[in-house]
C-alpha cells in the first residue's frame, strides 16, 4: 500500500481518513467550510493510498472540460499544457503525474500520463458531470468505492437545477447497484464544499438543511446521524492557517465583508438566521396548513405577527404545495404578504428550511 507523507496531511490540515476511521458505518460524509484546509486533496489522497477507484462529480460538462484542460483520451497531451486537474497538488507533493483525460462531453477519467503524453494503465477514477449523466445509459461503475461531489454547494453566480439533489441520489443508486447483495461495503458519498449557502438542493433532498443550520447557529462542529448513517462536519479553519491569511492584503481588505466572513471565517454569511427562532405558540391561532414533499407545516398568527412551524393545529386554510394549482394558489393568496411580513420582522420560523420556503418561494417553484 502506498504511504504518503505531505505537508498537506499534518495535524493542521483536514484528513478525511480520520472521519472514515471514527465513523466507519457512515455511507455519507458532509464536510462544509474550512477553505484551503485540504478537503478535496485528502479525499483524492485517501483513494490513491488505498488503491480504490472513485467517481469525481462536478456540476456541468464545462467543469469537466476545464479539469481536463486539453487532454483527450487516445491523444497526446497538448503542446502548451494547462493543468487544472484536482490531482495537481498531489502530483506536486508526491511526484505522480496523474491527469484528467476527456472521453466525451461530460465524461472523463484520471490516468497516469506516459512519456508520450498519453494515458497509461487503469484509471484512478472517473470524472462525471451531473448535468450529462442522463446521456449515458446503462453505464457500470461498480468498481468504484465512492463518489466525491466536489463543491456541492454552488457559488451564488452558478445556475443549478431544482432537481440536482435527486440527480445525485440517482447517480449514487446507479453506481451502487447490488454491492451489498454481493457482500461489498456500501458505496461512500463524500460531499465537500465551502460554507457558501446553507440551503442547497443536495442537502435539501437529504433533509440536512435544518440540521446544518442548527449546527452553525449553535457552533456545533460534528454531528453523526447514526440511524441514517450520515456524518456532518462544519470544518473550522485552524488558527495557523488563519494567521497566515491575516497577513495578506486580501484579508485586511475583505475580512469584514460578507464574502470575507464566508471565505475566512467559515460563516454562512449570505444566509439570514435572524428570523429563525423556536417560540411557544400560546396566544397564536392556527391559520394555514401547508403540505410539501409529503410533510405538513403550519402557519400561526396573532394580531401582529406570524410563526411557521411543525406543531400541528386545526387550520381553516389548506394548500398542497406538491400540486401545481396548490402552489400557485398559495403564492397569490398569501406568499407575497408573508414575505413582506418577513421583511418587516413580523414573521418567525422554527427551522431554516421553512424560512427559505417563504423567502425564496417564487424561485423555488418557478412562478
Amino acid at each position: 500500500m502506498m504511504k504518503i507523507s505531505s505537508p498537506c496531511l499534518d495535524s493542521i490540515h483536514y484528513n478525511v481518513e480520520n472521519d472514515i476511521k471514527d465513523y466507519p458505518d457512515a455511507w455519507c460524509y458532509v464536510i462544509v467550510g474550512g477553505r484551503n484546509t485540504g478537503k478535496t486533496y485528502s479525499g483524492l489522497r485517501y483513494h490513491l493510498e488505498n488503491h480504490t477507484q472513485h467517481v469525481f462529480l462536478k456540476r456541468t460538462a464545462k467543469d469537466v472540460d476545464l479539469l481536463c484542460a486539453g487532454n483527450i483520451l487516445g491523444n497526446k497531451s497538448a503542446d502548451y499544457e494547462v493543468d487544472l486537474s484536482p490531482y495537481k497538488s498531489i502530483n506536486r507533493d508526491f511526484g505522480t503525474d496523474i491527469k484528467a483525460f476527456k472521453i466525451k462531453d461530460g465524461l472523463g477519467a484520471f490516468y497516469e500520463r506516459g512519456e508520450d503524453g498519453g494515458a497509461v494503465g487503469k484509471p484512478y477514477g472517473y470524472l462525471l458531470a451531473l448535468s450529462a449523466i442522463a446521456k449515458f445509459k446503462g453505464f457500470d461503475l461498480s468498481e468504484c468505492e465512492s463518489i466525491i461531489f466536489d463543491e456541492f454547494i454552488p457559488q451564488p453566480t452558478e445556475r443549478t437545477s431544482r432537481m440536482e439533489g435527486e440527480a445525485v441520489m440517482e447517480l449514487y443508486k446507479t453506481v451502487s447497484r447490488d454491492r451489498t447483495m454481493r457482500g461489498r461495503d456500501e458505496l461512500k458519498l463524500f460531499l465537500f464544499a465551502n460554507a457558501v449557502n446553507v440551503f442547497n438542493y443536495t442537502c435539501e433532498v437529504l433533509e440536512l438543511t435544518d440540521i446544518i443550520a442548527e449546527m452553525y447557529m449553535t457552533q456545533t462542529e460534528i454531528r453523526y446521524l447514526e440511524d441514517r448513517g450520515i456524518f456532518i462536519r462544519i470544518l473550522k479553519t485552524p488558527e495557523e492557517i488563519l494567521a497566515a491569511e491575516q497577513k495578506t492584503g486580501l484579508y485586511r481588505s475583505m475580512a469584514g465583508t460578507a464574502w470575507g466572513r464566508m471565505a475566512f471565517s467559515n460563516e454562512f454569511a449570505y444566509n439570514d438566521f435572524s428570523n429563525i427562532k423556536k417560540i411557544p405558540i400560546k396566544g397564536y391561532r392556527p391559520m394555514i396548513k401547508l403540505t410539501h414533499k409529503g410533510k405538513e407545516y403550519y402557519i400561526y398568527n396573532n394580531d401582529a405577527s406570524y410563526y411557521m412551524c411543525t406543531t400541528k393545529g386545526k387550520c381553516p386554510i389548506k394548500y398542497d404545495l406538491d400540486k401545481e394549482m396548490g402552489r400557485r394558489a398559495f403564492y397569490y393568496d398569501y406568499a407575497i404578504d408573508l414575505l413582506n411580513s418577513c421583511i418587516e420582522g413580523r414573521m418567525l420560523f422554527e427551522k431554516y428550511s421553512l424560512y427559505d420556503l417563504i423567502v425564496n418561494y417564487k424561485k423555488r417553484f418557478n412562478i
